[in-house]
């Protein structure tokens, strides 16, 4: 194995290891591409500002018979084309169910989900994923508690079934 060393006057900007005992003025301090802090101060500054925008106008999702929903179930990607078939089929046989869509996940859409989840009329949220949970967090956050939150995942891009959704749902109502 060569033993490789940087030379710190060719590239100061390289990590060298630096131990106690070394000459303080050749250690080599990364905070990020802004080596001083006030660029780096204006430089978040800006990006902050960008976000804030991006937070304001940018989300996105879809409300899929909300209004007099009892059960909503949140999804997102081919999953959510799924329960929609669930809602259309349970609605049908008298069930108020909806389903909440967020389209974009960064923005993510709290308060929407916050209005359409914490209504009066609506009982419990199943989140229905092709993981472990990944959207379960923020949906949660974004109910805050004042509803029960269900989750029903899938793992090993196994898709779940129309059945198996609306299984779960009766699960719920049912207060299993």
């Amino acid at each position: 194995m060569d033993d490789f060393k940087v030379d710190p006057e060719k590239k100061p900007w390289a990590c060298t290891g630096w131990k106690p005992g070394d000459d303080p003025k050749k250690r080599g301090v990364i905070n990020s591409i802004y080596i001083d802090t006030a660029s780096l101060t204006v430089h978040n500054a800006d990006l902050q500002a960008v976000y804030a925008e991006a937070r304001k106008n940018e989300q996105m999702w879809e409300c899929y018979k909300t209004e007099d929903a009892e059960i909503v179930v949140t999804a997102f990607g081919t999953v959510a084309r799924i329960v929609k078939t669930v809602v259309d089929q349970m609605r049908a046989e008298g069930h108020k169910v909806g389903l909440f869509r967020p389209i974009s996940v960064w923005p993510y859409p709290y308060d929407a989900l916050a209005e359409t989840c914490c209504a009066p009329q609506v009982k419990a949220i199943l989140d229905v994923e092709v993981n472990e949970g990944q959207m379960l967090e923020d949906v949660k956050l974004a109910v805050e508690g004042r509803k029960p939150v269900h989750f029903f995942g899938h793992l090993g891009s196994q898709f779940p079934t129309t059945a198996e959704i609306t299984q779960k749902i009766l699960e719920i109502k049912e207060g299993k």
